[in-house]
């Protein structure tokens, strides 16, 4: 877990329990988020590119904003139709 601000306001930051982050490290997914704040932010559910990674997560408004990592799919389970 993360606290950080963005806009003035106190957030959080968080990757969920138990998710495999396979080749990604903590630092490495916080600050893709932060960098990535300006659009995240105001989106409910949003897919991260990194590296070869889409990584998964929501966004909840609330006194204090909770971004959460949900999920980290690498490039070989990402399916296009």
């Amino acid at each position: 877990m993360l606290r950080t601000k963005f806009e003035g306001r106190e957030m959080i930051l968080r990757i969920k329990t138990n998710l495999q982050l396979y080749s990604l490290d903590e630092e490495t997914i916080y600050n893709n988020l932060q960098e990535s704040l300006q659009v995240i932010y105001f989106m409910d559910t949003f897919a991260l590119k990194i590296d070869e990674y889409l990584i998964i997560g929501e966004t909840q408004q609330s006194a204090y904003p909770l971004i959460t990592v949900q999920n980290i799919v690498p490039r070989k389970n990402i399916v296009t139709v």
